[in-house]
């Protein structure tokens, strides 16, 4: 559900759009909101003259406009046109604005693809995974890859295999964890990596990685005590005797009982889903 905006100042006959950025706005409370969730994208060439005339004629802000329009004029830094349009109404209160005013000094110290992994990050974390993964991937094919940080590779490669694993390819998974450890070297992706291992009953690459990448004992008895406490509770649920019947089904070639089994499972699965989505 989207944030509900209440906007008390003049609404535009016509919105302001500029798509390349994701603004949208009829009232000045909506051009904030609509800057503020996309801020990583908004460079200078988004705050120009055309912005400063919505402001000053379409919103019946002279006043504010006549200011964005003379910093645009003076060639001022993109953070003070930027605070001057988010300071035009009450939308954000001073706590707010000092966070914006943070993250506008943060983004201005990053390169082009830092801030876009940044907002691939932000769209990981609001749940639009497979959005974050196209961004992610696309940032991997940029010529400039070399300016990013090994640091910011082991993330990009480690939140490509999660989408992977949401997905059900835990062998693409693996080797996305395994890629993002050798950037990062964190123990994060570490453990991920050998958990797509120990998933997939690759015992003896499992076994052979612990001893290549010197996993030491504390991490190895966390990940085998885990992983051992995970099999015990899926044996316990009713879902074990399912899953084992289809495995045989399947070494048996009886591929008719097999599909019918599983369209059965299949079709619980989604009915639950429904029902939990209709209860939220």
């Amino acid at each position: 559900m989207g944030k509900v905006i209440l906007c008390v100042g003049k609404k535009a006959k016509e919105p302001y759009i500029v798509s390349s950025v994701g603004i949208y706005a009829e009232t000045i409370e909506e051009l904030c909101y609509s800057i503020r969730q996309n801020l990583d994208l908004v460079d200078s060439g988004a705050i120009d003259r055309n912005l400063a005339a919505f402001i000053k004629e379409d919103l019946g802000l002279p006043e504010r406009g006549k200011l964005l329009e003379s910093l645009i004029y003076s060639r001022a830094s993109l953070k003070d046109k930027l605070m001057s349009i988010f300071e035009s109404c009450d939308f954000y209160d001073k706590n707010e604005l000092k966070k914006i005013s943070a993250e506008i000094e943060e983004l201005s110290r990053m390169s082009g693809l830092e801030r876009r992994k940044k907002r691939a990050d932000r769209l990981m974390h609001q749940g639009k995974i497979g959005e974050a993964t196209l961004e992610y991937r696309s940032i991997l094919e940029n010529p400039a890859i070399a300016e990013l940080s090994d640091a910011c590779l082991g993330g990009i490669y480690h939140n490509i295999a999660v989408f992977e694993i949401r997905r059900g390819d835990i062998e693409e998974a693996s080797r996305y964890f395994l890629e993002a450890y050798e950037h990062n070297t964190d123990r994060v992706s570490l453990k991920a990596y050998l958990y797509t291992l120990k998933l997939a009953r690759n015992n003896n690459r499992y076994s052979d990685e612990v001893k290549r990448l010197e996993v030491d004992v504390k991490l190895f008895n966390e990940i085998e005590s885990e992983m051992h406490s995970v099999e015990e509770d899926f044996e316990q649920s009713s879902n074990y005797n399912e899953i084992n019947r289809l495995r045989v089904l399947w070494q048996q070639s009886r591929f008719s009982e097999e599909k019918r089994l599983s369209g059965e499972i299949i079709d619980r699965m989604k009915l639950i889903y429904r029902r939990e989505n209709e209860e939220g």
